[in-house]
């Protein structure tokens, strides 16, 4: 497994996939290039083809290689060894000179390539699952995921979960602040005003307060995924798809539970081992997994961060990252358009909100009985139910509530 720290990537919306990581290429591609002018052209296939538009995948590209005359090539039905690959063809103005390289989405932000290898980022852990973690720290006397993470990370690995903590509380105030629509296409179904800000201050003149909790926290993650929506700067935990749900509940707690942030940031050591087991042995891309390994995915490590924080055992963190994601097996990718709109925002939301019950499930039940399905077992039985959807529910616009409102005149 690599470092928790690459859970959590700084970078504009939509899409951590489609957007950063093809930014990320075109970087990764334009350093290997000795002039500063000629043809590219760039080959999207798969997801990328189908809702690059709606991503801004190419824009991202085009934005990183200023000064390059540069083409796409989509193929959205070609058969490829990975649904989200891309290859950088270059050629010299006079012919004289070419090179072209492959590249791998592999969710997340995260990057790779056959032909460069520079871009393939190290493992650092040794774990292969939850239950392999658990034995390691019981045989090295390990009291926590933290103390765990500390013999493996870099020295300055505290500082860098805080400056992200910090990144994904200012997104969600930045979010709270904003106005206005969110820019998509002229399909009338897809004109989104954001909401954030309306729902905030809706939620604070509640009188009951499960209620109150629950729109608070469901402010805070439409705050975050508006961002992204939008194209504004987020963190990635572990998508930018699902960039509202961990912070979201996080926050809620910093605001309105008394937690402080050495707590919160230590709870992001928690969460980034789960995301990075889900990572490992399934995906935590929308494009191949389906939605499940998106909201699921964060939901999960929401809920495995708030039992942390409220000072519960290692087995209620399992339980509650294993019971988020059970209840999202099978969710579908089905983005409106192929904008991160319809039903991301929202699901940012609801996954946030089956984070806190994951949580309360753990905290109350988990005392009670021994639970039957282990973390372990649910990403196993996520990867097979990934791998069993078709594309159509995965990140492409063809299936799902992206067909059924394919030609309805429905207003958000």
């Amino acid at each position: 497994m690599k470092s928790i720290t690459k859970l959590f990537r700084v970078g504009p919306g939509p899409s951590s996939s489609h957007t950063i990581a093809p930014s990320n290429c075109a970087k990764a591609f334009k350093r290997l290039l000795k002039e500063t002018n000629g043809k590219i052209t760039v080959t999207l296939y798969g997801s990328l083809a189908f809702t690059g538009g709606g991503h801004k995948t190419q824009d991202a590209i085009i934005k990183v290689l200023d000064g390059y005359d540069v083409t796409f090539d989509l193929k959205p039905f070609e058969p490829t060894e990975h649904p989200l690959k891309m290859i950088f063809e270059y050629h010299s103005l006079d012919n004289t000179h070419s090179f072209k390289n492959t590249y791998y989405s592999l969710g997340g932000g995260e990057i790779a390539s056959p032909d460069d290898i520079e871009v393939n980022e190290p493992n650092i852990y040794p774990f292969k699952d939850f239950n392999s973690i658990k034995a390691y720290m019981a045989e090295n006397d390990i009291k926590t995921v933290k103390e765990l993470c500390l013999r493996f990370e870099k020295p300055s690995v505290d500082d860098d979960l805080m400056d992200i903590l910090k990144d994904m509380f200012k997104s969600v105030e930045d979010g709270l602040e904003r106005k206005g629509q969110i820019i998509t296409n002229n399909n009338p179904r897809l004109q989104y005003s954001r909401c954030a800000g309306d729902i905030n201050k809706a939620a604070k003149h509640i009188k009951e307060q499960e209620a109150k909790r629950e729109m608070l926290i469901t402010s805070f993650a439409y705050a975050v995924a508006e961002n992204s929506a939008a194209g504004c700067e987020v963190v990635t935990g572990p998508t930018c798809g699902s960039s509202g749900v961990l912070p979201s509940v996080l926050y809620y707690g910093y605001k309105y539970r008394g937690k402080t942030l050495e707590e919160l940031r230590d709870s992001l050591y928690v969460a980034g081992m789960i995301g990075n087991i889900v990572k490992q042995n399934a995906s935590i891309a929308g494009s191949i997994g389906g939605c499940q390994a998106e909201i699921g995915t964060a939901s999960s490590m929401a809920a495995a961060a708030i039992a942390f924080v409220d000072g519960n055992s290692l087995y209620q963190i399992e339980y509650a990252a294993e019971c988020a994601m059970e209840h999202f097996l099978g969710l579908s990718c089905d983005p409106v358009d192929g904008f991160v709109v319809i039903p991301c925002i929202e699901r940012n939301g609801m996954g946030a909100l089956r984070a806190y019950n994951a949580f309360l499930y753990a905290k109350y039940i988990a005392p009670l009985r021994t639970n039957k399905v282990s973390f372990d077992d649910v990403v196993e039985a996520m990867k097979i139910t990934g791998d069993s959807l078709s594309d159509k529910y995965k990140e492409t616009a063809q299936g799902g509530l992206a067909e059924i409102l394919k030609n309805k005149n429905t207003h958000c």
